[in-house]
């Protein structure tokens, strides 16, 4: 894979996985767990604006970004939401790891996916940490922790 087929497909990949989290965010808070809707949403602000990075770099590189979504799944299950995003994030940061070499000769997209790669490793620590208290407290106290204002 090239460095600009690279950027691309992240750039897809943020602008899909922005959507999916904004989708859930609004499930969530239909079901009055707004803690939860409150912490997915501003994950799909920041991968909007992840994916916004990316397309910039590409132009300052000369390239055209693409208008393009990958799809992802809409969950209802909250358990399988999570598990699905803990999967996602286990599967992106070594391939955004592995990419790094792709940007030996170019710091600025080098330090943009170093940055990616630990706002990632903060949200599978994150959705990791959520499963690890439903498996201790179980789903009907998890989901009274994630009744909020």
């Amino acid at each position: 894979m090239t460095k600009i087929e690279f950027l691309k497909t992240l750039s897809k990949g943020w602008f899909g996985n922005s959507q999916q989290h904004s989708i859930h965010a609004q499930l969530l808070k239909a079901r009055g767990l707004n803690k939860l809707a409150d912490k997915i949403m501003a994950e799909s602000d920041e991968e909007w604006e992840e994916a916004k990075k990316v397309n910039a770099r590409l132009i300052e590189l000369g390239e055209t970004p693409v208008v393009e979504l990958q799809e992802y799944p809409v969950i209802k299950d909250i358990k399988e939401m999570l598990e699905c995003d803990l999967k996602d994030s286990a599967e992106a940061l070594p391939e955004m790891s592995k990419a790094l070499a792709l940007f030996d000769d170019d710091y600025v997209t080098r330090h943009m996916i170093e940055e990616f790669i630990l706002d990632e490793q903060d949200h599978y620590n994150w959705v990791k940490g959520h499963l690890c208290l439903i498996e201790q407290i179980g789903m009907e106290n998890y989901l009274i922790e994630m009744l909020g204002e």
